[in-house]
């Protein structure tokens, strides 16, 4: 059965739990101009499978964080996504993104801080007896919700928040092309921060 984890890991969980609901709570607010009403800002923050992923690491971590026990396999589909948003952010995405202002705070705090941090606090703190190879399959679920989410969301609206999941521009053999690679990418990032993790000792006391 998994355990609640030690004081420092709980308290190292809280920070980060904090640091990304302020970045969301801080994001809805900097949109509410243009978007209208804080419930329409939180919602097309949804669209984002960054928003998505830090969202839950805010909830997730405050769970931990409360000293309730947590599945060693939801924080290492966590670490994994997480690792998936920066990576993708600043391999793909970066580029052609400058905000200004509030918003390049935020934006290093959901592609940056708040990734680099959970990761750091989950090869730390978590406890590789629970994890084996077997666990690999669990990163991609979150994933698959996602992308079914986005396309139909995009099928509605017309509106695609990620030019590799825009089926009327990529056509669907391109789209099928790019899934598939994404969910390579998914499994192939879990095994890395598996591998990793069942090499490191642990903090965890």
């Amino acid at each position: 059965m998994d355990q609640p984890m030690p004081p420092i890991a709980r308290a190292c969980a809280g920070a980060i739990a904090l640091l990304a609901l302020c970045a969301i709570a801080l994001q809805t607010t900097i949109n509410l101009e243009q978007d209208g009403s804080p419930l329409i800002s939180f919602a097309l923050l949804l669209r984002y499978f960054t928003i998505w992923s830090n969202f839950a690491a805010g909830l997730i971590l405050l769970w931990v964080a409360a000293g309730k026990p947590t599945s060693e396999r939801v924080l290492f589909a966590l670490a994994t996504a997480l690792s998936i948003v920066a990576l993708v952010y600043h391999a793909l995405l970066a580029a052609d993104h400058h905000p200004v202002g509030l918003d390049w705070w935020t934006n290093l705090g959901f592609h940056t801080i708040i990734p680099a941090s959970a990761i750091g606090w989950w090869v730390a703190f978590s406890d590789r007896a629970h994890l084996t190879w077997r666990s690999l399959p669990l990163v991609t679920p979150a994933p698959v919700a996602y992308t079914i989410f986005a396309l139909i969301y995009g099928a509605i609206s017309g509106f695609y928040p990620y030019f590799f999941l825009d089926l009327p521009t990529l056509g669907w053999l391109q789209l099928v092309f790019n899934i598939t690679g994404l969910a390579l990418f998914f499994v192939a990032m879990g095994a890395l921060l598996l591998g990793l993790r069942r090499a490191l000792p642990s903090a965890r006391a």
